[in-house]
């Protein structure tokens, strides 16, 4: 099938104002319903999601360029913005619980249509999922007599719900590619329970309305990479035909042995698993190499030094923040290369996964240290586990960290320059120091009533130094960006 299948207007920017209009138009209609309390709150949330969901769904069938989607998402991300801050549009906003899906659901969209815009089929199936599936799973949960609860990070779900998630993305997608595609039936069958599968985990693993972001960029990666491994054969790839169910079932198995050795926390394992799947799907053998070098090494290190630190971390199992803010911006690279391939994206890559190898590192070496940290900025003592104080046995875990990732780099790719070697362990090195001075200045710190200084907000804290944003999360984020811009830099220099 060729896009667009319909062109309603010579000049498309009518057709960009026909699909504001109805927008607008569905707003108003769920504003008044509200009002004459014909819907319950909920009720009018999910009316309003299916109604607009479905015209976006389809915006490929009738938009030649991605241009005006583009606007017409950017438009209503800000109108939901302010919406959301002066308790505007109520028809949208207003539920019975705290969620921000509104806001995040044009986000969604907006990266969806600019990210994958060439791969028109997989962006109306996935938003179908997320028009279809998601409304239903909550209707379905809320409907039954005696919901199976459970949760996985914040947001509670129940099984019934779940289930008939999985069960419409299944259909969904299996009608669906009949439709859009030539594929077999097996072939089909195989995409369908794939797509749902991943789309149903970034579903459960949510909080507030995040997936309605992560329900349409992780189905169409799944279906992208699906289809991808039947139809294309490159030997860059890992894996091809048979050995991809043994090689996700040995990536299964290791993160199952890592929760239950509590190194990862039960939205820990999902988010890992996800990203293990589409590393391994659209990646190559490096990039799931070192992702698991980093992960194994790191976790051993852990659970060694845990005996003999002298400071006892209150959680030690990574979360899913956790696991994407160490590990997120290396998907990214991979994910980029593998849809722009160039060769230098890899040494970003590498520079990423050397920023948290020696980030992870550098504390949990610090952790040891029989003498306090100090400020990196103000060389004065500080409590150990206090983000920003450094100590020497520390800054050498962090070298090594650094260093362990630029051998494998030249084990691994003998021809290898060796200013790229020195390039990726200096730049995860520096970043892991860069990690620590934001630690320092802008992570917030709150003093808690009796006097103490923490990290995470607790309830009648005030905050004593930083912004209430930025957290250590976010803080290891922005490490693992600043090495590939490094990188970038020196490569720029190397060039010259």
């Amino acid at each position: 099938m060729s896009f667009p299948v319909w062109i309603p207007f010579v000049n498309e920017w009518w057709t960009f104002l026909s699909f504001l209009g109805l927008i607008i138009t569905c707003i108003i209609f769920s504003n008044f319903t509200l009002n004459k309390r014909w819907l319950s709150p909920e009720q009018n949330r999910r009316l309003i999601h299916l109604l607009i969901g479905v015209m976006i769904s389809y915006s490929p069938m009738v938009f030649i360029a991605n241009t005006k989607p583009a606007i017409l998402s950017a438009i209503f991300i800000i109108l939901n913005l302010i919406a959301h801050k002066n308790s505007h549009l109520k028809g949208i906003h207003s539920q019975d619980r705290i969620t921000y899906g509104t806001i995040y659901f044009p986000i969604g969209y907006l990266i969806i249509i600019i990210a994958f815009w060439d791969y028109s089929p997989f962006i109306i199936l996935s938003l179908s999922i997320l028009t279809f599936s998601d409304p239903l799973a909550s209707f379905i949960g809320s409907s039954v007599k005696s919901p199976i609860k459970f949760k996985i990070w914040y947001d509670t779900k129940t099984v019934q719900g779940t289930f008939a998630f999985f069960s419409s993305a299944f259909i969904i997608t299996f009608f669906g590619a009949q439709i859009l595609f030539d594929y077999k039936y097996i072939q089909i069958i195989g995409l369908a329970l794939f797509t749902a599968l991943g789309s149903t985990i970034a579903e459960i693993t949510s909080n507030k309305g995040t997936d309605n972001i992560t329900i349409p960029i992780v189905s169409i990666l799944f279906m992208i990479a699906f289809s991808d491994q039947f139809y294309l054969s490159d030997d860059s790839k890992i894996i091809l035909g048979l050995e991809l169910p043994l090689i996700l079932f040995i990536i299964s198995i290791l993160l199952f042995v890592s929760y239950e050795l509590k190194v990862l926390s039960k939205s820990g394992f999902f988010g890992a698993l996800i990203m293990g799947v589409i590393i391994t799907m659209i990646g190559s053998f490096s990039h799931l190499l070192f992702m698991a070098i980093f992960f194994i090494f790191s976790s051993i290190l852990g659970k060694i030094f845990k005996i003999y630190s002298f400071y006892k971390s209150t959680d030690l199992k990574r979360n899913i923040i956790q696991v994407y803010a160490n590990g997120g911006i290396a998907l990214i690279l991979c994910i980029h290369e593998y849809f722009n391939p160039n060769p230098l994206t890899k040494y970003f890559f590498f520079a990423s996964i050397a920023a948290a190898m020696s980030d992870t590192w550098g504390s949990e070496f610090g952790k040891i240290s029989k003498n306090r940290p100090i400020s990196i900025t103000s060389f004065k003592p500080v409590p150990h586990g206090y983000s920003g104080g450094i100590t020497r046995i520390g800054t050498l875990g962090s070298l090594l960290g650094a260093c362990i990732i630029g051998f494998f780099v030249w084990y691994t790719n003998p021809n290898i320059s060796h200013f790229i070697i020195y390039g990726i362990i200096l730049c995860g090195f520096f970043s892991a120091l860069f990690d620590s001075i934001l630690g320092d200045l802008i992570q917030a710190k709150y003093e808690t009533k009796k006097g103490d200084i923490v990290e995470t907000f607790e309830k009648e804290s005030i905050l004593i130094s930083g912004n209430h944003y930025i957290n250590n999360d976010m803080v290891n984020l922005i490490s693992t960006v600043f090495a590939p811009c490094m990188m970038y830099i020196l490569l720029l220099f190397f060039s010259w």
